[in-house]
């Protein structure tokens, strides 16, 4: 952590997407360069980006989950503004449309990458929660032998399915999500995801009202965002300290 020296907003007015953040108790001395942080310097925790082999940047470090997070309910909302400016869900007409082919277009566009990161924030959340030095104990195959998983290894081979539905379980010692609302739904952003990233050639053909496609479950998806805060607040209830960006996740 960095104590900044640049005029900075009062606590309330922090941004909500920072990863960590503090306030300075008294003044303090940089024993490196003498410089004085006053009382109420906020301590970030920053990254130094060299640029030019003269010139380096500081950019605090945002939180992964609230980041993609974020990036999902922005990409949705310019969805849903077009949807709405189209009108067709409110028109009484049996065939509706768009209008023009760059609005169904930009719309489809928001769609995935609203579901993307969506899912890339749960990915994130998880790798993130599960804490240094724990050690998951796992069967391998129908075989009784029981493997013992680091953190890293956890985060690289373990499918997230199995991160959700038994690894944090454990660490936080609540009950699986498995059969509940959430976890129904982050199923369903889960599949709309695969089909998005895996995209099938016999999933994007020309179709008609009743085959079901990857455009069709884009079109009639829920908000991803919301799908994947879904069950990230399932494990956010249970942990003893909530994340900063969690507690102060602007309400929509």
């Amino acid at each position: 952590m960095n104590p900044s020296t640049q005029p900075l907003p009062p606590p309330e007015e922090d941004d909500w997407r920072l990863h960590a953040v503090a306030r300075l108790a008294e003044d303090w001395t940089s024993p490196w360069t003498g410089q004085v942080a006053p009382k109420g310097s906020r301590l970030t925790v920053s990254a130094v980006l060299r640029l030019t082999k003269k010139k380096t940047i500081t950019i605090p470090l945002p939180n992964a989950t609230a980041l993609f997070l974020s990036s999902a309910a922005k990409s949705f909302s310019a969805a849903k503004a077009l949807r709405d400016a189209s009108g067709f869900d409110k028109s009484l007409h049996s065939e509706v449309s768009f209008g023009a082919d760059a609005i169904v277009f930009d719309y489809l566009e928001h769609m995935l990458s609203a579901t993307v990161l969506a899912f890339t924030a749960v990915e994130a959340f998880v790798n993130e929660v599960i804490p240094e030095g724990y050690v998951y104990a796992r069967q391998r195959r129908s075989q009784a032998i029981v493997e013992a998983t680091a953190k890293e290894d956890i985060e690289r081979f373990v499918p997230l399915d199995e991160k959700l539905a038994s690894v944090l379980p454990e660490v936080f010692k609540c009950a699986s999500p498995k059969g509940s609302r959430c976890w129904q739904e982050y199923q369903q952003l889960k599949d709309i995801r695969d089909r998005i990233v895996h995209m099938k050639s016999n999933d994007r053909k020309s179709s008609g009202p009743d085959v079901d496609t990857v455009w069709k479950a884009i079109v009639l998806a829920p908000a991803p965002h919301r799908l994947a805060k879904s069950v990230i607040d399932y494990f956010v209830k249970a942990m003893p300290s909530k994340p900063g960006w969690h507690e102060n996740f602007p309400r929509e």
